[in-house]
């Protein structure tokens, strides 16, 4: 059996291999080559078991995974039994360090940075902010004053400085699941929780609060600080620890005493503005609310439970997700919150890729993993063909599909996978498919790809052009944001203009449930919920093991407040087909 390097998660393999995809095209290594590294951090970052467990166990060749050829089957053993790649060491050798920290900034990619190296020799943040400043920056073909007015921006919010950065909620969730298991594993404890922006189940994350009661508390904190994933032991006492975990995520571990449990999730929950508002109403009832409970004069009046110090204060509780200050106690005084959706009341994913276009998965192997999750229904959305690098779909191949799928749905009782498309909305504002086509579509997803540095006006006006369209169903992925790594703001629209149209158009607005994206962002699904928009939630597939993301897409949705009322896949497939635009404009009865 091969020695495991501790607590490798494939978080971390997968990173890795970005870097050294990041630093090959720096270098200007042979496409191919650094596409190879790409797709094996992406089948690794999706696999559904820790690729630790299949080195240890050896019971499956690696070969077998998508992507993943002898020499990488052989580097990836050697990070799970080292920690580390030679081959990575070697080509962080040879280039600056720097380049790889301006690769944080939103729209710099490795070929804009090897251009600013190569043109300009930029090797650090400071060496842009001066290119910049003097305007040698501008000069470069591609450097326009939208992307000098990004990286002005990134440079200005310190982005670049040393220190641990905010992970995805799903590369955070992996972390904070592994350590719960080591810690479950060890006993000791009654209660566990964690707490923190992972609990208020923000998009990203920069720490977890671990919060315990028990009788034992030693012996927690000895399990917690001897945790094979930890990089380092910050500090260690009588009531608490903290440890520095991969990807420098800190993990804090506090022991709490029953009586005070909820008064401690509370506060370490958060966030602060909404903790300080709830101590402004303690206040003005000559109580004090701290982490330790809800206190009249030195006798404490509640604290065991969040509920019970809610209720003594008069609100009804408010879920972890909502507690951002933005109304929400308001709402609980009140008695007004909503009641927000849950995972089990979505009955359908609409947006999901086939090996057809970019996805690595059959149409097949798509629907059987829809349904072992208990969907009634799925939408197949493959690109347009405007999407060249993954061979969209032209009108031919896309009904041959669906032939292929009304040969699937004969053959299949209880579920029903929906003809459908993701279709790009061209720079001109046109449709990528033409409307007859688009017309014998069960559902329509229309996004964009291209174009995004057009100015506000001719953004707003593409997704108009889209949202009135009497056959595009959903807006996908609207404001173009991503995540992480390959961060990237949203777009320039005019955004009440865009959803006041969807209303009007009864066109739906799609929450990308991707950890990349999520995409709508809370607050605007939030403000979309206020004006009369109407949502689905989808996963953007492009595998089987993505097709658990639904959970990251209800936390947005929980986040922007949003019933099972306000989203339209948590009907059946009848009433799903009934709320459609099309329905109504063929004349159905909703």
């Amino acid at each position: 059996m091969p020695r495991i390097a501790s607590g490798i998660q494939n978080s971390a393999v997968a990173q890795i291999f970005d870097e050294v995809a990041d630093l090959l095209e720096i270098q200007g290594e042979n496409p191919f080559r650094v596409r190879a590294y790409r797709n094996a951090a992406r089948t690794v970052r999706d696999l559904p078991e820790a690729v630790t467990d299949l080195v240890r166990r050896g019971e499956r060749d690696l070969t077998e995974l998508p992507s993943i050829g002898t020499d990488i089957a052989e580097k990836i053993r050697t990070i799970v039994t080292t920690g580390g790649l030679p081959l990575h060491k070697e080509l962080c050798a040879k280039v600056p360090p720097g380049l790889l920290q301006l690769l944080r900034i939103p729209g710099l990619g490795p070929k804009r940075v090897k251009l600013l190296h190569a043109k300009l020799k930029i090797t650090s943040a400071a060496d842009l902010q001066t290119a910049l400043d003097s305007g040698r920056v501008g000069k470069i073909k591609g450097f326009g004053p939208k992307t000098q007015e990004q990286m002005r921006a990134a440079l200005g919010q310190k982005t670049m400085e040393a220190g641990p950065r905010r992970l995805l909620l799903f590369e955070a969730e992996e972390q904070a699941e592994a350590l719960r298991r080591w810690l479950e594993d060890g006993g000791s404890f009654d209660t566990l929780t964690v707490a923190g922006s992972y609990r208020r189940r923000r998009e990203t994350v920069g720490d977890l609060d671990f919060l315990v009661t028990s009788a034992a508390t030693a012996n927690v904190i000895a399990r917690f600080t001897s945790y094979p994933g930890a990089v380092r032991v910050i500090s260690k006492g009588e009531i608490g620890a903290a440890i520095e975990l991969q990807n420098g995520l800190r993990a804090d571990l506090r022991a709490l005493e029953p009586d005070a449990y909820g008064a401690g999730l509370l506060y370490f929950t958060g966030s602060k503005a909404h903790n300080i508002e709830l101590r402004q109403i303690a206040q003005a009832r000559d109580l004090k609310l701290n982490e330790y409970g809800l206190f009249k004069g030195s006798r404490r009046v509640a604290g065991r439970t969040e509920a019970e110090i809610y209720e003594y204060l008069g609100l009804d509780f408010i879920p972890p997700e909502l507690r951002e200050a933005r109304g929400e106690i308001a709402l609980a005084r009140e008695h007004r919150l909503p009641k927000l959706v849950e995972l089990a009341e979505i009955k359908g994913d609409l947006q999901m890729h086939t090996t057809a276009t970019d996805g690595r998965a059959t149409l097949e192997e798509m629907a059987a993993g829809a349904q072992k999750l208990g969907y009634e229904y799925i939408a197949i959305t493959d690109h347009s063909k405007r999407v060249s690098m993954a061979l969209g779909f032209d009108a031919a191949r896309l009904r041959e599909q669906w032939a292929a799928i009304d040969k699937l749905n004969a053959r299949t009782k209880g579920f029903t996978i929906l003809k459908s498309i993701e279709m790009d909305i061209l720079e001109n504002g046109e449709m990528d498919l033409p409307d007859d086509v688009l017309a014998e579509a069960d559902y329509v997803v229309a996004t964009i790809h291209y174009g995004l540095n057009q100015s506000s006006e001719q953004l707003t006006h593409r997704l108009l052009a889209a949202i009135r369209h009497p056959f595009v169903d959903a807006i996908g992925h609207p404001t173009g944001r991503r995540l992480g790594r390959r961060e990237r703001e949203s777009y320039a629209v005019d955004f009440e203009t865009v959803v006041r149209a969807a209303v009007e158009s009864r066109c739906l607005l799609e929450i990308d449930g991707h950890p990349e994206r999520m995409d709508l962002p809370d607050t605007l699904a939030a403000a979309g919920k206020r004006a009369g928009a109407r949502f689905v939630l989808s996963t953007d597939s492009h595998a089987v093991n993505n097709l658990p993301f639904m959970k990251y897409a209800v936390d947005v949705a929980r986040r922007a407040g949003l019933e099972s009322r306000d989203i339209l896949n948590t009907r059946s497939l009848a009433e799903f087909r009934r709320g459609l635009k099309r329905a109504v404009k063929s004349g159905s009865k909703r």
